[in-house]
């Protein structure tokens, strides 16, 4: 009876210490991040709202563009018993229809995990839009129905145009977390829905540049990069994903900021996937469990990323990427394909 109550005991004072431990982590407000401008009402720039993970609308009021367009949302515990699981196809009905989602011309995966390819295609399906990715955000749009002339599998450092948007896809690596492992591999085959979340294999990882007349910026969605890959890149802005930073080296941290932002010397950069994967969508609050930050990791990364100025979004609230005089507008005259609806 005495190891009963020694084993009652120890789980108590476990469950007390995970509590305070949990209770003491940091909320985003209190990171000393500040949250960035939100964009005039009657802006005429190019305007991004995110909307947790990496799913970002980009916006120029004439064509809209989409990163992942992550928007259901699997437990924890589907993950950890591996249960089937597919996208939310009513809530990605009220996020296109809320959000006015009316004029998509592209949804494009930055790799292809659940958490970012998932509901790709449904969003494809049901707004007319382009998917462009990897081989394995392909054949995961055809699991769920995209038909062949809505998927684009992409080439890297080949601009496609859609309206006056230019995006090029730069090859890119995933963030070398324990997590990955298991579901670092390609999607070869058609599968059946739903599905174990290891059926959305890794594939190929992008760097992706937006470029446009007024504003320029890179979308990082996880920590991750190859060397040089962006040298000679110059960009407004940098979104760029910081999950899973604090439990990787200082020197990979330097090396990523290095590759990723003093590369391409942006004037801001924006902090993305860093919210609880498994939290309800709206939520963007670092996970309790295992947070992105501290209050001292927030300011290493500030400090790392001058003399870019970091900054936090809200959840939906549309901010303007400004183009600042050092950087160069894509040049669409030599577009071959203008098209707002379809890429090249």
């Amino acid at each position: 009876m005495k190891w009963i109550k020694r084993i009652g005991m120890l789980f108590i004072a476990l469950v007390v210490i995970s509590t305070g431990w949990i209770a003491t982590r940091p909320s985003m407000d209190e990171l000393g991040i500040p949250y960035a401008a939100p964009a005039p009402t009657n802006s005429q720039g190019v305007t991004v709202k995110w909307y947790g993970i990496s799913t970002l609308l980009i916006d120029d009021g004439e064509t809209q563009l989409l990163s992942d367009g992550f928007f259901s949302r699997p437990s924890l515990l589907d993950m950890a018993l591996k249960r089937p699981i597919e996208p939310d196809t009513q809530v990605i009905e009220q996020m296109l229809v809320s959000e006015k989602m009316e004029r998509l011309a592209a949804v494009f995966p930055v790799h292809s995990h659940y958490d970012h390819a998932m509901d790709s295609a449904d969003i494809a399906l049901r707004s007319g839009a382009q998917l462009l990715g990897s081989s394995s955000s392909a054949m995961i749009a055809r699991s769920s129905g995209l038909p062949d002339n809505q998927i684009q599998i992409v080439e890297t450092g080949r601009p496609y145009t859609l309206g006056k948007f230019q995006i090029t896809f730069f090859p890119s690596q995933h963030a070398p977390l324990p997590s990955n492992q298991g579901i670092d591999g390609t999607v070869n085959e058609t599968f059946e829905l739903p599905a174990p979340y290891t059926a959305w294999q890794l594939g190929e990882a992008y760097a992706i540049l937006i470029e446009h007349p007024q504003a320029s910026f890179i979308i990082q969605g996880s920590a991750g990069f190859i060397p040089n890959t962006l040298k000679g890149v110059e960009v407004d802005a940098v979104f760029l994903g910081t999950g899973g930073l604090q439990t990787l080296s200082h020197e990979y941290v330097q090396s990523y900021v290095y590759e990723t932002v003093t590369l391409t010397n942006p004037s801001t950069v924006y902090t993305v996937h860093h919210d609880n994967l498994f939290g309800e969508l709206g939520n963007v609050e670092q996970s309790p469990i295992l947070p992105t930050f501290d209050k001292t990791s927030a300011f290493e990364l500030s400090q790392l990323v001058l003399p870019a100025r970091l900054e936090q979004l809200r959840f939906a609230q549309a901010i303007e990427i400004k183009n600042t005089a050092k950087k160069k507008p894509p040049n669409n005259s030599q577009a071959t394909q203008s098209n707002s609806r379809h890429a090249d």
